[in-house]
């Protein structure tokens, strides 16, 4: 069979779901034989007839398998309503099945597909197809309310540039193309947040519904996998990278399956440099970093290798691959292992130091593995939310922008915490989640901690790895409900950063940085423990960092060994 030759077409298939109502599906057959084949499901509400979709499709076609892309529910050539995320576990279900009974499948149906092409293979799983056979889930979201909508209480603007993207029949993506119309930066700075569609000019529902449902109640318990991934025996083959603003769900997705599926140990994990853009379509430069050729693989060969083994039963020895597969910045080496974290990582504690001056990277705030022997003095810092801490450097980006991962240009202001460690004097890799342990305190009833992980290179550039956030109303976790700090109290925070592998080489250093916004990646804390959205009033928070024998402040470390032999050194980040 020839790779070059046309798959045949059958568009707009309609896919009856259970309710009576037909989803649109677009079907790509080999261009030769009559079968039956192995069939790959996409399932979006972007369009399936995107031009990425329609040259995967042809892809996996040519190569035998017949491929199905789907417009979900209420989206696009489909019928019915449109509600994110709440139909897509039946209607997956029933599209599988459906699938497996036509003559031209084999009867093994795969999946694919990244963001919310990821999340609806999860949705169907959980529902038990039969015939469902394989997974491979990219960058696919589902960690609720510690990834989004709220990341550990903190909203995020972003939500109604999607809400809308994805608001009418068709996609809404001729709209923010415009360089003036919509206007995002001011619509992601309007105030209050609980109006961000009013500003933006279309009335959405389910941004107030979602405004509404801050806390992981029964709205959110029902997407989720959480105490389903016993039932879900398929293979997957889970893909992410270091600055994808879903690894949180991906790598949630990842461990529940290792660690309570029958199917556990038919789990690769796949992370490399990119962002969520990246994790489809791979670059090789990404905020100012290059790193090589190499971080650009060919992921429509690793996609066809694995259904291979899955669909078609080729012993192709995909099943003796390594489970994890991770890329480590700074080596830009691709670094192999059966268990994630790697093995031998250890958690290495470096505590907060300073005079009692950490504001700005002029400060004196210092990082050491030695722990506060005593009473140092506690840093504070002034959070206003007329002024808050920015997120990126320049808002006419927003929505989207490569920005620099350096990000001095924050750290020289005085509401931004820095704290650095002496220079490396071997190499060292840090691999997996960081954890901040945060002793502080404010004078308000509420407010947020944002806290970034820097690799400071010895020219002075602080790229930023990692970051992480809470609300302080939202700390006592993910069954808890909200409730106001006692201003002036002194209070343990626990901060999850979101996962990373770098090679600190010898005489580069590492930063902590910790502030109170991240705007407008985040919505401004009002500091008055008012309800996600009512930001009408705020007022000025005086926020204070511990850091002493008492309250001991840290960063915990993911150190993994290094692999082999000392690597070689390559320029310096650029």
């Amino acid at each position: 069979m020839t790779t070059r030759s046309t798959p045949r077409m059958r568009y707009d298939q309609r896919v009856p779901m259970r309710d009576g109502v037909t989803l649109s599906a677009d079907i790509y057959l080999p261009p030769d034989g009559d079968g039956p084949w192995p069939a790959i499901l996409q399932r979006t509400p972007y369009d399936n007839t995107a031009a990425l979709w329609q040259n995967i499709a042809i892809y996996f076609a040519r190569r035998g398998y017949a491929f199905v892309s789907q417009d979900v529910r209420g989206r696009c050539d489909s019928d019915g309503e449109w509600v994110p995320m709440v139909n897509e576990g039946p209607d997956g279900y029933d599209t599988i099945e459906w699938i497996a009974e036509q003559p031209w499948c084999s009867g093994k149906v795969g999946m694919m597909g990244g963001s919310y092409g990821g999340l609806v293979q999860w949705t169907a799983a959980k529902h038990r197809p039969p015939h469902l056979a394989a997974m491979v889930s990219t960058a696919a979201a589902g960690r609720w309310m510690e990834e989004l909508p709220f990341r550990f209480g903190c909203t995020m603007p972003y939500w109604i540039w999607w809400l809308n993207l994805v608001g009418g029949r068709t996609l809404q993506q001729g709209i923010h193309d415009h360089p003036e119309v919509p206007d995002w930066p001011a619509i992601f700075t309007h105030r209050p947040l609980r109006d961000l569609d009013k500003a933006l000019g279309r009335t959405n529902t389910v941004f107030h519904t979602w405004l509404a449902h801050d806390t992981f109640d029964e709205y959110w318990q029902k997407p989720s996998l959480i105490g389903h991934f016993s039932g879900i025996d398929v293979p997957v083959l889970h893909i992410t990278g270091w600055f994808d603003g879903d690894q949180w769900g991906e790598l949630h997705y990842w461990h529940g399956m290792v660690n309570e599926s029958p199917a556990a140990d038919r789990q690769w994990l796949l992370i490399g440099p990119w962002d969520h853009a990246g994790t489809r379509t791979p670059v090789q430069r990404l905020g100012g970093r290059d790193f090589g050729q190499s971080a650009v693989p060919d992921l429509n060969a690793i996609h066809l290798r694995f259904f291979d083994k899955w669909l078609k039963g080729i012993d192709n020895g995909q099943e003796t691959d390594k489970r994890v597969r991770i890329f480590t910045m700074n080596s830009n080496e691709w670094q192999e292992g059966d268990v994630w974290p790697p093995a031998g990582t250890r958690v290495v504690p470096f505590y907060f130091h300073s005079n009692g001056r950490a504001n700005t990277l002029g400060g004196d705030g210092t990082l050491s593995t030695e722990p506060p022997s005593g009473d140092e003095p506690p840093d504070t810092y002034t959070y206003d939310p007329d002024d808050p801490t920015p997120s990126v450097p320049d808002l006419s980006g927003l929505p989207f922008g490569d920005y620099p991962f350096d990000t001095r240009w924050r750290q020289r202001r005085d509401d931004v915490l820095v704290y650095t460690s002496a220079p490396f004097e071997e190499d060292t890799q840090i691999t997996g989640h960081p954890f901040i342990t945060l002793f502080a305190a404010s004078d308000c009833s509420d407010t947020d901690w944002h806290v970034t992980l820097c690799d400071v290179l010895p020219n002075g550039r602080a790229d930023e790895l990692t970051s992480g956030c809470m609300r302080a109303a939202y700390r006592g976790g993910l069954y808890a409900q909200p409730s106001a700090i006692t201003p002036g109290a002194v209070i343990e925070y626990r901060l999850e950063l979101m996962a990373t592998s770098n090679l600190f080489r010898k005489g580069h250093r590492l930063r902590v940085t910790v502030a109170s916004a991240n705007y407008p990646a985040s919505a401004r804390n009002p500091n008055t423990n008012a309800k996600p959205g009512d930001d009408d009033i705020w007022v000025v928070a005086h926020n204070t960092v511990h850091h002493s024998a008492m309250y001991p402040s840290r960063l915990e470390a993911p150190v993994a060994p290094l692999p082999g032999p000392t690597l070689p050194r390559s320029e310096e980040g650029v």
